[in-house]
């Protein structure tokens, strides 16, 4: 009973979260910037991709604005499959098909993607054994050599944040009530047949070390709140990604065959 309710109350908070455009999959859009930067290193033209949990769609249409790329993103709130539509009409884009899947259900999907991704939608179920299945059932989508980037929060890069953040007198950041983050070690031991993990990426690690260490102490010592549009947030777009400190990460799975 109470994990249906927990199910309701998620569901209605991305449905209300459907109509805040740029944010709504989240508040801090220097991290979904980021986020897209990272992700665009693993598209090229005309293959063919699909985006679980795409939410109101605007990293799909950016993707197949840039590669000119024909995409099939969906996503299990009926409110941000009917945003990501009206956002596609004011882009004039034909090149996103949108529709409802949930990644807890059974997938009528083929194995016809050179490229599967998604961004932070594991995080969103509320087990470790239902993002196991999960991670199963989007390689499963992929065709032989096809890749799978799970662009998603890990607790390992949580940790390390939080970890410098206390040496500066910080409280320590928790995950949102929705959030289980994903634990780095626990993937690293996970086997899938037919698909590999070939790579662990920090991308975000230079932006949640500014923003979440240094811009936080910055603000404690100003008796301010920390801001996500702080200037020195800024610096991770022209720094590469350093150390290990990230709360955002890409595994990299690669279809043997």
């Amino acid at each position: 009973m109470i994990k249906n309710k927990k199910k309701l109350k998620l569901k209605r908070f991305w449905n209300t979260n459907a109509k805040l455009k740029k944010l709504a999959g989240t508040k801090d859009y220097n991290a979904k910037i980021i986020e897209i930067e990272a992700l665009s290193k693993f598209f090229k033209k005309n293959i063919k991709v699909l985006e679980f949990g795409c939410g109101n769609g605007h990293t799909a249409l950016e993707m197949a604005k840039r590669f000119n790329a024909r995409i099939d993103a969906c996503d299990y709130s009926p409110e941000m499959i009917l945003e990501a539509k009206k956002l596609q009409k004011k882009k004039l884009s034909n090149r996103v098909n949108f529709f409802l899947a949930d990644i807890k259900k059974k997938l009528k999907i083929k194995p016809i993607y050179d490229l599967v991704f998604t961004e932070r939608v594991l995080i969103n179920l509320d087990s470790w054994e239902s993002q196991k299945k999960s991670i199963i059932k989007l390689a499963n989508c992929l065709k032989p050599k096809g890749r799978l980037v799970l662009m998603e929060n890990s607790a390992t890069g949580l940790k390390k944040i939080n970890d410098y953040r206390s040496l500066l007198g910080l409280k320590k950041i928790k995950a949102p009530w929705h959030n289980l983050y994903l634990d780095d070690k626990k993937m690293l031991n996970f086997k899938i047949k037919n698909c590999k993990l070939i790579e662990v990426i920090p991308y975000s690690s230079t932006y949640y070390f500014l923003s979440r260490v240094i811009n936080a102490w910055q603000a404690k010592e100003r008796g301010t709140e920390p801001k996500y549009n702080a200037k020195i947030n800024k610096l991770a777009f022209k720094l590469p990604p350093i150390s290990d400190c990230a709360q955002g990460k890409i595994y990299l799975y690669k279809k043997i065959s």
